[in-house]
């Protein structure tokens, strides 16, 4: 973790400056997948959310660039931009190797307006030669984060034949680390499949980790659950898409995820607080 006073004072914008944890809402899925039920209109959406009073927001460049008025003012979110991009979930054109490509700056983040920066890492593509470029490309940008004082999130990711993301525990044990070496300030990871295999995952890191979201979860008693499980492991946060902005009440789901992570609340506690938003 940087010492830097600009990368403490961001980071404390992001997660919540009592608690140490943080409630981030990605929102930048249609870079990679498209305009997916939730996230057509990005401005609206960000709407639905806000009154749900997430630590923060991950975007694009473009969404970033194009609804910063919702951040103005005290009391918002903090802003996450998305520095790279991939075409491995992408049903059409489908990929055929897969693709990881950098698409804006450190700098351009910082005159957008972040306040963190974060990069896919991937281990399992078709050619080392991928890899490779992958990793040299996050060492730089984790070097342009140092340099300018802000934090530097990095999302390791397993794939199998450059397209399926898989939870192949040690994998994950390996790229967590490496997400660690390269100098991440946080780290944004798969719930691998178990409590202990997550209290493994923190203690082999040395960032703190936030908990990535993934594909939308079954039920919110599921999805709750698994974030108590987390957080009692050692987890600083999450980092949700489909399971906040595709549910039938983003800012109550993220009520509830706060009543979790920054309250320690039950899922039980948590839950109530879902069903009785749905009812009236």
């Amino acid at each position: 973790m940087s010492h830097l006073a600009g990368n403490q004072l961001r980071q404390n914008r992001i997660l919540n400056a009592e608690t140490g944890k943080g409630i981030i809402v990605a929102i930048d899925h249609g870079l990679f997948i498209g305009p997916l039920p939730g996230v057509e209109n990005p401005g609206e959406t960000i709407d639905a959310l806000l009154p749900g009073n997430p630590d923060a927001v991950q975007m694009t460049p473009g969404t970033t660039r194009a609804c910063i008025d919702k951040f103005f003012g005290r009391n918002k979110p903090g802003i996450v931009v998305r520095l790279d991009a991939t075409n491995i979930w992408r049903k059409k054109p489908a990929p055929k190797e897969g693709y990881y490509a950098q698409v804006a700056s450190v700098r351009d983040a910082i005159q957008l307006g972040a306040d963190a920066v974060v990069t896919f890492l991937f281990a399992g593509y078709d050619t080392d030669a991928q890899e490779a470029e992958n990793l040299e490309a996050l060492a730089a940008i984790g070097a342009e984060a140092r340099t300018y004082g802000i934090p530097f999130i990095v999302e390791p990711l397993a794939i199998e034949k450059g397209a399926s993301v898989v939870r192949d525990f040690e994998i994950m044990k390996l790229i967590v680390r490496m997400a660690s070496e390269i100098g991440a300030d946080l780290i944004k990871a798969d719930y691998p499949e178990s409590r202990a295999q997550f209290e493994q995952m923190v203690s082999l890191a040395t960032a703190p980790i936030l908990v990535r979201g993934g594909p939308k979860m079954d039920s919110d008693k599921e999805m709750l659950q698994m974030v108590k499980d987390a957080v009692d492991a050692g987890a600083r946060g999450i980092v949700f898409g489909r399971n906040v902005w595709q549910h039938k009440s983003p800012a109550g789901i993220l009520r509830a995820l706060a009543d979790i992570v920054h309250e320690g609340a039950s899922v039980q506690t948590a839950l109530d607080r879902v069903n009785k938003g749905s009812r009236s």
